[in-house]
């Protein structure tokens, strides 16, 4: 499967991911007390810590091998399941402890519940990782829509009888079992017994799993630096104001890159010998990649004051000042993230894992200047951060490939020209008021100018574009 179907599939499904996410976030909110979802927050620092750890990153070896045996693949599959069962005991019997710091006894049933999750998922990572190698996304995403849309169900019934939280707790166990058992039956693979000799198979993949282990775990604590430090440092309304900004950012970023980075790494895995056809795909990723979120983030940026105003209200104008500077983080950051796919599928973990605790310490060393300023401050120091940390893992990424920062460069450029035209047309618009529109107008009306504006502009710069312009005109006469 390419790069756009696989690409397709796996946009249906997050696509459906995020309808449920608003379920969640707009139905859902008005029967459950925010009281009920910030105890589920807390119990979900805890399972996220654990779900970086539950495989290891095996499942990405899986992927990545140019050729893998049985038994190899079921020396996997019991090492997760151990780690599995082994989380569950251990969050199972830190509940308590968990509920006593946060001083909330109702996260013990919580966290024992959740816990249940760690050695279900991990009985189908194995499963997961195979048809991700075999690219087969249209049974993966049929999977996840199925196994999200039963669990909602369940969410909506639960919350309407009286659950409360716990209706969003037996969402998360019934969707991880349905897309367990989903992936068992349409994978049809079937592990073999454990033997001793497996350890040998391990130790194989050893030195790459655990490199990829270290950097998510880095990476984890690394992006939750910033709340800790404005928590600590600044006053909570602060923090809420700056959570909701980073939501904003990273909801439409989440989606876009995860989109593509699921695609493209067992299409590079499968094709790591041929450097010039993985370095086409890549560069068409990021090509991909910039062609939505550059506009898009700018126009968050452009557009946060009345976005902000008009859905979420007056009490929250802070956001509208953090999310001119976090947008723009946002495009700089939907390019990084691509890069992982190009390490893991070279076998490169150890390149990765450097670059993760290069990142970390240059953002995290961001946020300690930028917390002695206001909050825009500090948001502009994490814009500068990303810039700083922008160039080492795409440079290293291209070369890997046997490209050149000036590949990249000529392949979006024509992206860079749309967006700076675009953006700089509708800042002056916005800012002489010509049209006289009020916030629920601009919502509507910008956004249509700046796609008509970054439109015409990228089908008069890219070849490509205009071609595949020329095919659409010529479908529809």
């Amino acid at each position: 499967m390419s790069l756009i179907k696989s690409a397709k599939w796996n946009a249906l499904s997050q696509f459906f991911k995020i309808f449920i996410q608003l379920v969640n976030m707009v139905y859902l909110a008005t029967i459950i007390p925010p009281s009920e979802y910030g105890i589920m927050a807390m119990a979900a620092v805890v399972i996220n810590l654990g779900v970086l750890l539950r495989d290891l990153g095996t499942a990405a070896a899986i992927i990545q091998r140019k050729s893998i045996t049985d038994k190899l693949i079921s020396s996997i599959f019991w090492l997760n399941i151990f780690i599995g069962v082994l989380l569950f005991f251990i969050v199972f019997s830190i509940s308590p402890i968990i509920s006593h710091l946060y001083n909330q006894e109702k996260l013990i049933p919580i966290l024992m519940l959740l816990s249940v999750n760690f050695p279900v998922s991990s009985s189908s990572s194995a499963h997961l990782a195979l048809l991700e190698r075999d690219s087969k996304f249209k049974i993966i995403s049929i999977i996840e829509i199925v196994s999200s849309l039963v669990s909602v169900i369940l969410a909506v019934i639960l919350a309407n009888i009286g659950f409360g939280v716990f209706s969003l707790v037996f969402q998360a166990l019934l969707m991880s079992i349905v897309s367990s058992v989903l992936f068992w039956k349409y994978s049809r693979w079937r592990p073999i017994k454990w033997h001793k000799s497996m350890y040998q198979e391990l130790k194989s993949i050893f030195g790459f799993s655990m490199n990829l282990s270290l950097f998510n775990i880095i990476n984890y604590f690394s992006r939750n630096a910033d709340s800790f430090i404005i928590g600590k440092y600044m006053s909570a309304s602060i923090l809420g104001s700056y959570n909701l900004a980073y939501r904003i950012m990273l909801f439409p970023l989440a989606s876009l890159t995860f989109v593509f980075g699921r695609s493209l790494y067992p299409i590079m895995s499968r094709h790591q010998d041929d450097k010039n056809y993985i370095a086409s795909v890549y560069l068409n990723c990021i090509f991909y990649v910039l062609l939505f979120s550059a506009p898009l983030m700018s126009g968050i940026a452009l557009l946060s004051k009345p976005l902000i105003l008009t859905v979420f209200g007056q009490q929250w104008i802070l956001t509208s000042s953090i999310l001119i500077w976090l947008a723009p983080t946002a495009i700089l950051q939907s390019v990084i993230s691509t890069t992982g796919a190009v390490f893991n599928a070279n076998g490169r973990t150890d390149i990765l894992l450097y670059l993760g605790i290069y990142g970390s310490l240059v953002q995290v060393t961001g946020f300690l200047i930028g917390v002695h300023g206001d909050i825009q401050y500090f948001a502009k120091c994490y814009f500068l951060a990303n810039i700083i940390n922008f160039f080492p893992p795409v440079t290293m990424a291209l070369n890997l490939l046997g490209l050149k920062i000036r590949d990249l460069f000529f392949k979006i450029y024509p992206i860079v020209i749309s967006n700076v035209i675009m953006v700089f047309s509708l800042y002056y618009l916005i800012k002489l008021d010509l049209l006289g529109f009020d916030n629920i107008k601009s919502l509507i009306f910008y956004p249509v100018i700046g796609s008509l504006i970054y439109s015409v502009v990228l089908i008069i710069f890219s070849s490509n574009m205009r071609e595949k312009f020329l095919l659409l005109l010529r479908g529809v006469k």
